[in-house]
């Protein structure tokens, strides 16, 4: 069987392919196992939804999700860049390990994917993403899958993602399916349709700001000034955009009648800085805005209702988690990721002694331990320029800087993450950065502010 399935296809000559090759391997395991859908969400910041604690955006299915299934209420992005993060989803392994440090890096053939894992157990496997540069041909994250739709446009809105794939799935799919599906929508320039772009009206917080060619806005300006509030306006928009088309998907699944036997993983990939520490409309630094992003889970029957999980976790922990869940046994000693199905009968149940996050190149590192977080820069960053100690979710917008409160434990935190730093570069894939990249992708991770 081929894995990845290309690229510009027709719509029903995919059908034939998803069908076909979905009934050319047979489940290993008789029982009825549950079918998987993960919703990856590019830029969304867990405190701008309603369930995460905004006191105005409106997202309803979003948040009907979290009330019906489990809510990760400290979960760490892996990386602030969408392919790492994407590729740590998942590989389960932190960017560190297999190598994807930016969005122009092709993952290493070596890597096991989730999505192998379900195909060899006899899943029927589909992929629909929503930006260029997560096409399988340039990152290589549609191994295992065996229909890959792709982004041939510099992006896609949420609508036109789920046209051609709402027209797939309608044909019921082979079960059990692995089905990913990634947005970009929330990502800048901030273009929500309407009536989306008016949602919100801009308030009066803030002061223009000086036009700079790090912000995800930069090809709607001119190089003029920027107002804060009208963006973050219209990024509120994006998302309660985004939630409508999410739920417009959860209400198929109930069209299909296989609503109560899908494990639903909602994500993001990483979140967005409006205005906190002077960054602006970017994912840069490695702070809360960018690293603390939702994570919710699903399944009727499996997963409680409405809990909250108060321990920390990050989002390497899909991989094992989503593996146990269905019951498939695979060995993951070798993952970074752990289950979190002993957090749904104790909430502060920590499976993790740390958890690591890293920024795009690497430059900058964080460890979490416990209520603690320690960043550093490797060796400088713009918006990270020293190293900082903050209880990130007692202060927030981590204002207090304990380094110099807390010596030893920052000293002892900044040489446990020398050491990780160290260790993971030893064991990590030979992902290949690309040199040859398309002129149209080129341009399009220009107009994202990845490439200068």
């Amino acid at each position: 069987m081929k894995s990845g399935w290309n690229h510009g296809l027709c719509p029903i000559f995919l059908l034939f392919l998803f069908f076909c090759l979905g009934c050319s391997a047979p489940p290993q395991d008789p029982e009825n196992r549950p079918n998987v859908l993960l919703i990856t969400i590019d830029t969304t910041r867990a405190d701008y939804l309603g369930c995460y604690g905004s006191p105005d955006v409106k997202t309803p299915n979003i948040d009907r999700l979290a009330a019906s299934g489990v809510q990760f209420m400290k979960n760490i992005a892996p990386s602030g860049t969408t392919n790492p993060s994407h590729t740590s989803i998942l590989t389960g392994l932190y960017p560190a390990r297999h190598g994807v440090y930016d969005n122009e890096t092709k993952l290493d053939k070596k890597a096991v994917m989730l999505s192998e894992i379900f195909q060899q157990e006899g899943y029927s496997t589909l992929a629909a993403v929503s930006v260029r540069h997560l096409n399988n041909r340039h990152c290589r994250l549609g191994q295992g899958f065996d229909v890959f739709l792709p982004c041939e446009p510099f992006e896609l809105k949420a609508r036109d993602r789920n046209r051609p794939l709402f027209q797939i799935l309608r044909w019921k799919p082979i079960e059990p399916f692995f089905l990913w599906v990634h947005y970009f929508d929330p990502h800048g320039t901030y273009d929500p349709p309407e009536p989306y772009d008016k949602k919100y009206p801009a308030e009066d917080f803030f002061e223009p700001v000086p036009h700079s060619n790090r912000m995800n806005v930069w090809n709607k300006n001119l190089g003029g000034p920027v107002d804060p509030d009208k963006y973050i306006a219209l990024y509120k928009g994006e998302i309660s955009y985004l939630d409508e088309q999410i739920g417009k998907l959860l209400k198929l699944l109930k069209e299909l009648d296989v609503e109560k036997n899908t494990l639903v993983i909602l994500v993001a990939d990483h979140g967005e800085s409006m205005t906190e520490k002077e960054i602006y409309f970017c994912h840069a630094g490695m702070y809360n805005p960018v690293y603390h992003v939702p994570l919710i889970m699903r399944l009727p029957g499996k997963i409680p209702k409405g809990h909250k999980v108060q321990a920390l976790t990050s989002s390497v922990d899909i991989f094992p988690t989503a593996l146990e869940l269905v019951g498939i046994q695979r060995s993951t000693e070798d993952l970074d990721g752990k289950s979190l199905i002993p957090t749904f009968a104790d909430p502060n149940c920590s499976t993790h002694p740390y958890i690591f996050c890293e920024a795009v190149g690497g430059i900058i590192r964080g460890v979490h331990e416990g209520e603690y977080k320690y960043i550093k820069p490797y060796p400088w960053d713009w918006a990270v320029t020293e190293d900082h100690l903050f209880r990130p979710f007692e202060d927030y917008k981590e204002e207090r800087d304990l380094k110099q409160v807390e010596p030893q434990r920052a000293e002892r935190m900044k040489k446990l993450l020398d050491t990780w730093v160290e260790v993971a570069s030893e064991g990590r894939l030979e992902s290949q950065h690309l040199d040859d990249i398309d002129d149209e992708t080129v341009e399009a991770l220009r107009a994202l502010g990845y490439m200068r």
